[in-house]
């Protein structure tokens, strides 16, 4: 196989070629650098403002306690998945609005339906986890995975 393009370079700039070398190195470098910055600035971006959307169709609207979303809209059966994972929200920043959606239709809807929807104990206090156990193992136990897969 013989190369489609040859390059000759002149004896006399023959620094190029390790220039060109270095070049390309810093330009990976560079580029895997400026992909990592993207990854942590607009993902986290996007799940905040899905996470706002979700909280306050929740909180103002009763969507998934007071009405259901129609059957052709998917988004918001897939945001019904998230709802009751332990950690929603982890961005949003008012953490406490499974607590407010709960006080606010509890009254009007049966308290137990509420809080298993909300993914929530029956009382608003949690119990403290012993930290003796710690590890690997344990920490991938404790992953909540129906938030990571949403």
């Amino acid at each position: 196989d013989e190369p489609l393009e040859v390059v000759h370079i002149d004896e006399d700039f023959f620094y190029m070629e390790h220039v060109i070398k270095i070049a390309a190195g810093l330009h990976s470098i560079v580029s895997l650098a400026i992909l990592i910055g993207y990854y942590h600035l607009k993902v986290p971006l996007a799940i905040f403002k899905r996470e706002k959307e979700i909280a306050r169709k929740l909180e103002f609207d009763g969507l998934y306690i007071a009405e259901q979303p129609e059957d052709d809209d998917l988004k918001s059966h897939w945001d019904k998945l998230v709802i009751s994972a332990k950690s929603f929200p982890v961005n949003y920043w008012d953490k406490f609005v499974k607590k407010k959606v709960r006080a606010k239709y509890s009254e009007t809807y049966d308290f137990d339906s509420i809080s298993n929807m909300l993914g929530m104990e029956k009382t608003s206090f949690t119990a403290q986890e012993d930290g003796s156990t710690k590890g690997f193992f344990h920490y991938i136990i404790n992953i909540d995975w129906r938030y990571q897969v949403w």
